[in-house]
């Protein structure tokens, strides 16, 4: 008896830590693209005021920011400097695949950021401003629907993990 007691709490306390990870991982999206849209918009000033580098500007960029998004500059600089004959268009092309799967981002992100690189530095100074802020726009776009989504699914996780946990013990016991 003290063992199928036992083994219920486990069951449920498994099943809604389950529940508690996904809805955690489903608020993490918006954080992670208010985040992206401030590196961009960091990005921007450095074109803007300082007409600095890609590379220069991403570097600086990333030494101010901790989260897993800078992933996608730390590695794009990388590309630049390791790799000859890369641009800064298909090493940010690259960053972004090997590395979206390090954040919460999604696929439809992921198409956003890969549009922006396709203008990243092929053009002039207004057009890379250009570039930026129809990013900011796309990513704010991005951070809407998220927000929705992770009121929509947060606390349908954490119910459903518990639930499922409880259901789980009864059909057991």
């Amino acid at each position: 008896m003290v063992l199928k007691i036992i083994g219920s709490i486990m069951v449920i306390s498994t099943s809604s830590f389950i529940g508690y990870y996904m809805s955690g991982h489903c608020s993490q999206r918006p954080v992670q693209l208010r985040i992206l849209q401030d590196m961009i918009r960091m990005l921007e000033n450095e074109i803007k005021f300082f007409s600095t580098y890609i590379s220069d500007a991403f570097r600086k960029i990333c030494s101010s920011i901790d989260s897993p998004v800078k992933e996608f500059f730390m590695s794009t600089v990388e590309k630049l400097e390791k790799e000859q004959g890369i641009n800064a268009s298909l090493a940010w092309e690259m960053a972004v695949r090997e590395n979206i799967g390090k954040t919460a981002l999604n696929a439809e992100d992921m198409d956003v950021l890969l549009a922006f690189g396709k203008m990243l530095g092929n053009s002039d100074l207004e057009g890379q401003l250009k570039n930026t802020g129809f990013l900011l726009q796309q990513l704010g776009l991005q951070e809407k629907k998220a927000e929705e989504k992770k009121k929509k699914n947060e606390r349908l996780y954490r119910t459903l993990g518990l639930l499922g946990g409880i259901a789980t013990v009864v059909v057991l016991i």
